[in-house]
């Protein structure tokens, strides 16, 4: 007996000193020793004076409070800079598409513990002490930024639309100085606002463009040589089009030239340019504007708009699209291809991270300006630009005009789509207008939707003297006129 009760003590401690002794020491240093997290602070967020639009308050880990995510400015570019969940984790705009930069890296502490659970350091103790996140530079000049949401709401609250959105930009850098859509939310709040509000409609929704469109068709015909500006089109109040479909115009305008076809937005002489272009010379022209593909805005979910090739047009689909029919584009599109206009025809990437800033201050990215490509030549883009500043002095765009400042711009008025119904609402419109000032060299492209205001709500009526009030409000809140052209060479 006593040597079976010694055998089974010596196998127990060969098994406990030998097979599982690996396991029980790794239990045993749990038990003694905890790793700590070290929470990294997470990055700025600061449009390009270095002003914040976005930062991290620390906590008290005496106090055991938490870092907070503050935004000084409220709802200021809530939809371009996004929000973060209580986890942590950046959800749309800014915070969601550079998360892993402005995040940073957490660090962790090890210490002893007793068989109480109490914690205190020991002479094996180390630490890994966190990275905090980079900060981030924006394009977007607060200010300016203050007067466009500023605009939007009283557009919105005066028009009786649903919502109104609008982008600036510098054209010669494709830098976005303002963007936004009202209504908006609160970034410390986001639950309380409906999905929607959080939305950066700019990027992400497609509305049919209407006459803003038609500098494709001109544009195609000046560069190819088909027409100048001083070339006769006919144009008349009902032009059949292929399968019994009829084009109208609010009158018989006769023969125009083709500076009067875009000042007079004449629907029918438009779509007779289409005709001397063709298919594949306007689709071609268009695809260069930037329609029908992503800008490469830095932001996640921005839609590509609707341009389909000339094989999938129906009979109508050329003069349709001319008068932009039958093709959807988002406004930050509509404004990189005004900005190409405005550019001498260069179109340029649109920009909104300037630059990338480790927590020290050095700068550890640096995003340059970057022409896509040439769409249409020197002289074109100012023919073009010569007949949008008859648009506004005389044509449609009236209402756009600024005292002492020569203003350059198109609008455009399209029935909107019902999603639900896959119809148009005859009954329903978009209202746009897009723009740029000084006229001769520009500084500055703006784009302005407003999103089914009361009765037929026309661009000229609703968009255009909401863009004249974000220009005229920008200017007079900076110190300089050329403030919108500061930083512009980054």
């Amino acid at each position: 007996m006593a040597m079976a009760m010694a055998s089974l003590v010596a196998a127990r401690l060969v098994q406990v000193q030998v097979v599982q002794a690996g396991t029980l020491r790794e239990e045993a240093v749990n038990q003694q020793q905890r790793t700590l997290p070290l929470p990294a602070l997470r990055g700025a967020i600061l449009d390009r004076q270095d002003r914040p639009l976005a930062m991290t308050v620390p906590g008290d880990r005496r106090a055991k409070e938490a870092a907070r995510r503050i935004y000084p400015r409220k709802r200021l570019a809530s939809q371009v800079i996004g929000f973060v969940s209580p986890d942590g984790i950046g959800q749309g705009g800014t915070e969601r598409a550079l998360d892993a930069v402005l995040h940073g890296r957490d660090g962790t502490r090890h210490v002893g513990a007793n068989a109480k659970g109490y914690l205190a350091t020991t002479p094996d103790s180390h630490t890994r002490p966190p990275e905090d996140g980079s900060n981030v530079v924006l394009s977007l000049d607060a200010t300016t930024q203050s007067v466009l949401e500023r605009e939007l709401q009283r557009c919105v609250e005066t028009s009786g639309a649903r919502a109104a959105t609008a982008v600036l930009m510098d054209p010669r850098t494709g830098d976005i100085v303002a963007m936004s859509t009202y209504p908006s939310y609160d970034p410390m709040d986001p639950t309380a606002s409906p999905m929607e509000a959080r939305r950066l409609r700019a990027i992400t929704d497609v509305n049919e463009p209407g006459s803003t469109f038609k500098v494709v068709a001109v544009a195609a015909c000046l560069e190819e040589g088909l027409v100048d500006s001083e070339t006769l089109v006919e144009s008349c109040e009902e032009l059949e089009l292929a399968g019994g479909h009829v084009l109208h115009d609010d009158e018989d305008f006769g023969w125009v030239t083709v500076e009067e076809t875009l000042t007079l937005s004449v629907n029918t002489a438009t779509a007779q340019l289409a005709r001397k272009a063709g298919p594949s010379v306007l689709f071609d022209y268009a695809r260069a504007f930037g329609f029908g593909c992503v800008t490469g805005i830095e932001l996640a979910g921005e839609a590509s708009g609707i341009l389909r090739r000339p094989a999938h047009w129906s009979g109508r689909s050329l003069e349709t699209i001319a008068i932009g029919q039958e093709v959807s584009v988002t406004p930050l599109q509509l404004a990189s291809a005004y900005a190409a206009i405005a550019n001498d025809g260069v179109l340029m990437r649109p920009r909104l991270i300037v630059e990338i800033r480790d927590a020290r201050g050095r700068v550890t990215r640096s995003v340059r300006p970057h022409a896509v490509r040439r769409v249409v030549s020197r002289e074109t883009a100012r023919s073009l630009r010569h007949m949008l500043t008859r648009v506004v002095e005389e044509g449609t765009g009236t209402e756009a005009q600024i005292p002492g400042i020569s203003v350059a711009g198109k609008t455009g008025t399209a029935q909107w789509f019902d999603q639900k119904r896959h119809r148009y609402d005859p009954n329903r419109h978009v209202a746009t207008f897009a723009g740029m000032v000084p006229a001769e060299e520009p500084v500055l492209v703006g784009v302005v939707v407003v999103d089914r205001p009361d009765g037929i709500g026309y661009g000229g009526q609703v968009a255009a003297p909401c863009f004249r009030r974000i220009v005229e409000g920008a200017l007079l809140a900076n110190p300089e006129p050329t403030i919108l052209a500061l930083n512009t060479l980054n």
